[in-house]
């Protein structure tokens, strides 16, 4: 049986990341996936900004298919303001930025295999399906980076059960034959558009963009796809669907993610950020920190595994959480206060940032309506 020091499940931003990390430290890593295609299918809306990678990756020219400027915010009356933000961030091309970091690793030595389903963990032993066959590949650590639906938490007794509050359920659409402002991501608010959560327009070029929306469950019976089929009929009637994706996004972190021989990272540790959704940057900086911190443990030092999550991803998290536990409860009239403090805040101007802490701020201050209920998230 072929032995590996660190063995990585899923080849995402996360499980790429962790690979390349702890390669170049000079162990020796296999990555398996169990897709033929890396990056493919894409489930994904492809927004990163920079300030969220910044000091783990640098973004490559050839995986950006756009650059922002900014966002232009609708509220639940179909009003808006802009975002001026130059350089805010970029909307990825997932189907070229995921196999590119698994080029990556491997030119660091980390061995991939695609097309190589994880079937179960045992005995200092990973099963792989491949084409039809089973084979067992040992090791001294294993990294959990197989997404929303992983089972490598399963297999090390992790309990992975989200709560119907705990999760948001998504539809998206690739459109074209449209016309938006490529430098600028909309972001749609309001029970007509996402009851509990919110709307989105990621541009991939000035005629193409992924349009889509979440929707809590304890908010809304209605389907998402059914809800975005009725919007993108009412504002893109004559848009081509490219792509259709349905999904969901977790809500909150799992109590437990790390044992004495694994790592969960990305959305395997449901490391997605509860408030906005996003998921790479918090993927990319849970697996370099997971990566580095698994050589440790072979090297038979003390990892740092979760202090610095905590710096990096969960503070933010556990903040984000709050603010979402608040939002939830929220009906449009409420939804239009915060919009017309949020335009306050940060229309008529460039800015060099977007503080989700001061906008929560100046609600609580302003708003007697959700003042009650936001008041905890002051002193945390």
């Amino acid at each position: 049986m072929e032995r590996f020091d660190i063995i990585v499940i899923g080849a995402g931003p996360a499980g790429s990341a962790a690979a390349y990390t702890a390669a170049r430290h000079g162990v020796s890593v296999l990555l398996l996936e169990e897709h033929p295609k890396i990056g493919i299918p894409v489930v994904c809306a492809e927004g990163i900004s920079r300030k969220s990678i910044a000091g783990y990756l640098d973004i490559e020219q050839g995986w950006i298919s756009q650059h922002l400027n900014g966002a232009i915010i609708r509220g639940p009356h179909d009003q808006e303001f802009r975002i001026d933000y130059p350089g805010c961030g970029w909307i990825l091309d997932r189907a070229t930025f995921d196999p590119a970091l698994a080029r990556m690793a491997e030119n660091a030595g980390v061995q991939v295999k695609t097309r190589s389903k994880v079937v179960g963990i045992h005995d200092r032993a990973v099963t792989v399906a491949h084409e039809g066959r089973t084979a067992e590949y040992g090791y001294n650590f294993v990294i959990g980076a197989d997404g929303m639906k992983s089972r490598v938490g399963t297999w090390f007794d992790v309990d992975t059960r989200l709560a119907v509050d705990e999760i948001t359920v998504c539809a998206e659409y690739l459109l074209e034959d449209i016309n938006v402002d490529p430098s600028y991501v909309e972001l749609l608010f309001g029970e007509r558009y996402a009851p509990g959560a919110y709307a989105w327009i990621f541009p991939k070029s000035s005629s193409s963009a992924n349009v889509g929306l979440g929707v809590s469950p304890v908010r809304t019976r209605r389907r998402a796809r059914e809800i975005l089929d009725e919007w993108i009929k009412r504002e893109f009637p004559s848009a081509t669907v490219k792509q259709k994706i349905f999904g969901g996004v977790s809500a909150k972190v799992l109590e437990r993610f790390s044992g004495n021989r694994f790592y969960l990272v990305g959305d395997a540790a449901r490391l997605t950020d509860p408030l906005s959704g996003a998921g790479i940057a918090n993927g990319i900086k849970s697996g370099v920190i997971a990566g580095r911190s698994a050589v440790a443990r072979m090297k038979g030092k003390k990892d740092a595994f979760h202090a610095e999550l905590k710096k990096a991803v969960l503070k933010e998290i556990a903040y984000n959480q709050g603010i979402r536990n608040v939002y939830l409860k929220l009906m449009d009239s409420e939804y239009e206060h915060v919009f017309r403090i949020a335009k306050r805040i940060l229309s008529g101007h460039a800015v060099s940032g977007v503080s989700i802490r001061r906008i929560a701020r100046e609600v609580m201050i302003f708003s007697p309506l959700i003042f009650k209920s936001a008041l905890k998230l002051l002193f945390r």
